[in-house]
Formats: C-alpha cells, sequence, structure tokens
C-alpha cells in the first residue's frame, strides 16, 4: 500500500494555524473524547466557531454545542464501547489527515468495525477549526442495528 502525503510541515506553522506538534495534539484530543465517548469532551477539542461535516455530504455543525448535540445523539448514543486505532497520522500546515480503524459495541452487543479518514484543520491555540470525516455512515448503523 502507498501512502502519499503532500505539503508542508512547519515548525511555526502558517499565521493562525498549529505547528504540526500542536496540531497532532489537537487530533489525539479529539480521538480521545471519541474514545471515552464524552460529547463535552469531544466538543472542547474545537475552537467556538469550529466546524464539523461528519461524514462528508451530511450537514455541516457549527460552534461547540452542535458537535456535542451531534455525537450526543449519535455514537454516544448508540455505542457502549468504542476502540480507535490510528493507522497514519500527517501534520502539515495546521492541518493533520488521519486514516483510523474504529471497533464499536453497542448496547444490543451488535459490534461494527469501520475505516476512515479525518481531515482536521487546527488553530493556532491547538483548537479544531475544521474537520471532516470520510466514513461509511450507513455501514456502520446498520452493524450497529440502530
Amino acid at each position: 500500500m502507498a501512502v502519499w502525503a503532500y505539503g508542508r510541515g512547519s515548525a511555526m506553522g502558517e499565521q493562525g494555524l498549529a505547528s504540526d506538534d500542536v496540531a497532532k495534539r489537537a487530533f489525539d484530543s479529539y480521538v480521545a473524547g471519541l474514545s471515552a465517548l464524552d460529547p463535552q469532551m469531544i466538543a472542547a477539542a474545537f475552537d467556538e466557531s469550529g466546524e464539523l461535516e461528519d461524514p462528508v455530504g451530511s450537514r455541516v455543525r457549527h460552534g461547540r454545542d452542535e458537535v456535542a448535540q451531534y455525537f450526543s445523539e449519535g455514537l454516544c448514543s448508540v455505542a457502549l464501547h468504542v476502540e480507535i486505532e490510528v493507522v497514519f497520522a500527517h501534520a502539515c500546515g495546521g492541518s493533520v489527515a488521519a486514516h483510523w480503524h474504529m471497533r464499536a459495541v453497542s448496547s444490543s452487543g451488535a459490534m461494527a468495525k469501520i475505516d476512515g479518514i479525518d481531515v482536521v484543520k487546527v488553530s493556532s491555540e491547538g483548537l479544531i477549526l475544521r474537520a471532516n470525516g470520510y466514513w461509511d455512515q450507513s455501514a456502520f448503523r446498520k452493524a450497529l442495528s440502530v
């Protein structure tokens, strides 16, 4: 499998955007919130005016309240347990692109395994400005029987 990454990594980051290290820490905070199934922890990784399009093609959520509500009514309401393995994450230009595997178990015991890619843009303050998720939501929901 070939992995391609384009862009420039900068220790200082573009004006207003995070350095590579700060961007990776922000992404790690986001994944930690998802793994904990904690909508408030997930939302705290976002800037006050941050945006979430997850999966891409769905309605864009604006701000921490909408992000928290999306996860509260979605993943956090249907999954009893999740494990997320980040296969590869590359930071450059204030963004992180990451390939991940998720295993989720519903309260009824149904299990879902999915792969996805997230692309997040992070501010110099270490908060997510925009997150785009690429994954098959309908297959995930079907596997969890929701």
